[in-house]
């Protein structure tokens, strides 16, 4: 049997995100999403009578040791810990191992605190393939056989429908095909997805800064090229990951940079796809040495006719060193009739839960979207220090938190609740838009917080005075500071000009201090029923504006503090 033990380096500056999470933790758990949502029980990797897939838990509240807490699938003890309670950007972590007694069912996790949420996971039928850097190509790749040595021996020449292979301490550097290091030419089917998957603890690198793409599913004659997950990886190149013409695939947990990045395109792309969960992501250095066409990357693209995506609980900073050179935008949505796309304006677009920052332009641009075809949402997201600036190689753009249009026009509006967000828009702009918000089509604003400087603007000067026509009825509770009042207008109300009261805005924590006015202030939103660390929601009489609750039952300091200052060399 061969046992895989390769240790994650932890990244400089990590210690920053758990120094304000003290031992006492009173909150109840909460899960957040898995990396794989079906997996085999049997015939991976044999740990005492456990031999199944390995599965991560992504949450928050675990505590930072086991103890006498536990983690159960259908009600049942049939998991083999594997870790506990590790930090994983400003939430945690807990890796599981299926054993033989595990059915379908729902995960949960109990504490001393309490029970946490659910969520549901299939024990189906499947292969467990490995690669390792001391394996060899013409092993049956099984950890109980001898695992592979490349990661394109068990794409291209092992895996099937439902198949899992786990990398661990491999570089994958050579191109592969299509310019590609690993390109995507084979499909799992809805029920039985095929995975690749970081070994627990394990660094597996697919791709170089210099090469076209990390991985990328080509637009080829046999496609589409669907039902993948890729999940733990570090993924390299101008691109670090692209689907194209794919269905039902899961990118999670991955560590993805693209310094080189330039053109009309992004370190992660996507284009004519659908169904796509893009979850718990490291997105940086996108673009950082840009050579031309700066405006027209990004970090997150989420491109021609690409509907039905789930964005959230990513780390998203396409500029950490703040040198003013990289892509343009931190996520757009943005569809046009190229490569033979429609171009029709996207819908189900969900965008919760992540934090972006040290972005030259706009933070998330939901810039061709149709509502009326299937909702469009921002919220609980924390985005700060975005519109920087300057105008990416010499040419304007826009500057703001939140860019919203649509290229027809539609009856139900976009809805942006319970973000937090701090200065935007300090580039300015007479030839673009600038500031917290940019607004082309009805939006629904609620229970949200803009805090700007003296130089920056609540409102685009381009959109500013159509601004009372495009607030959807129902707008209300928002906190407006920095800047006077907010504007008004019939369709919103409740508007509160008082100081938020962030613990450290400057240094990117947007959570709240005790005597905030945000606390319990919140119009209902019936479907939010936790804040983007995992505070349940509500903690009083009614939730919190932003997108933090404030957590009563102990000092604030039991909440992490939102990302700031990472140092990660980009391989």
């Amino acid at each position: 049997m061969i046992r895989m033990q390769f240790m994650r380096p932890v990244f400089l500056g990590l210690a920053l995100l758990w120094a304000t999470l003290v031992s006492a933790q009173t909150a109840p758990p909460a899960l957040f999403f898995t990396d794989l949502v079906s997996a085999p029980n049997t015939g991976g990797e044999i740990v005492s009578s456990f031999a199944g897939a390995y599965v991560t838990l992504y949450g928050n509240y675990f505590g930072g040791s086991q103890g006498s807490s536990s983690v159960m699938l259908n009600g049942s003890n049939c998991l083999r810990v594997v870790t506990w309670g590790a930090s994983y950007l400003w939430y945690q972590k807990i890796v599981v191992q299926l054993g033989p007694n595990c059915a379908s069912g729902k995960f949960q996790v109990m504490t001393s605190a309490g029970t946490s949420n659910v969520l549901p996971f299939t024990v189906r039928s499947g292969n467990v393939y490995c690669v390792t850097a001391n394996g060899n190509d013409n092993n049956p790749g099984t950890f109980s056989g001898g695992c592979f040595a490349t990661v394109t021996k068990a794409v291209h020449g092992k895996m099937a429908p439902g198949d899992i292979t786990y990398v661990g301490g491999v570089s994958q550097t050579t191109q592969d095909n299509y310019n590609a290091t690993l390109a995507i030419m084979s499909s799992g089917s809805p029920n039985a997805p095929m995975a690749l998957v970081a070994y627990p603890g394990a660094i597996a690198t697919i791709g170089t800064v210099n090469i076209g793409w990390g991985i990328r599913t080509p637009a080829i004659s046999g496609g589409p090229f669907s039902d993948w997950v890729f999940a733990g990886l570090t993924l390299r190149g101008h691109d670090g990951i692209e689907m194209e013409y794919n269905d039902n695939t899961r990118v999670v947990a991955n560590d993805i940079a693209c310094p080189n990045g330039n053109g009309a395109d992004a370190c992660v792309h996507t284009s004519q796809l659908t169904n796509y969960k893009f979850m718990g992501n490291y997105v940086h250095d996108s673009g950082t040495n840009c050579g031309s066409d700066c405006k027209l990357y990004h970090a997150v693209y989420f491109s021609t006719d690409s509907n039905h995506i789930e964005a959230a609980w990513n780390l998203i900073v396409p500029d950490p060193s703040q040198t003013g050179v990289a892509g343009c935008r931190a996520m757009q949505f943005n569809s046009s009739p190229l490569g033979g796309g429609s171009g029709l304006d996207q819908f189900d677009l969900h965008a919760h839960d992540n934090v972006i920052h040290n972005a030259i332009c706009d933070g998330i641009n939901l810039n061709t979207v149709n509502p009326d075809a299937g909702v469009v949402e921002a919220y609980n997201n924390v985005i700060y220090h975005v519109g920087t600036g300057p105008d990416p190689n010499g040419s304007a753009a826009n500057y703001t938190c939140i860019n919203a249009g649509s290229a027809t026009t539609h009856t139900n509006p976009i809805l942006i609740y319970n973000n937090s967000m701090y200065d935007c828009g300090g580039r300015g702009a007479t030839e673009g838009d600038s500031g917290a918000l940019s607004l082309y089509i009805p939006s629904r604003l609620n229970n949200n917080i803009f805090q700007e400087t003296s130089s920056e603007s609540y409102l685009s000067h381009s959109t500013s005075g159509n601004f009372c026509s495009i607030v959807a009825p129902g707008s209300s509770n928002n906190i407006w500071f920095g800047l006077g009042n907010g504007p008004t207008c019939s369709s919103l109300s409740g508007n509160i000009n008082a100081d938020p009261k962030y613990a450290a805005a400057s240094g990117g924590n947007l959570s709240v201090q005790s005597g905030s006015p945000a606390i319990d202030a919140g119009a209902s939103v019936a479907s939010l029923v936790f804040d983007i660390i995992g505070t349940s929601r509500p903690q009083g009489s009614r939730i919190d504006i932003g997108a933090y609750e404030f957590f009563s039952g102990g000092s604030t300091a039991q909440r992490p503090n939102p990302p700031t200052g990472l140092t990660v060399s980009v391989q």
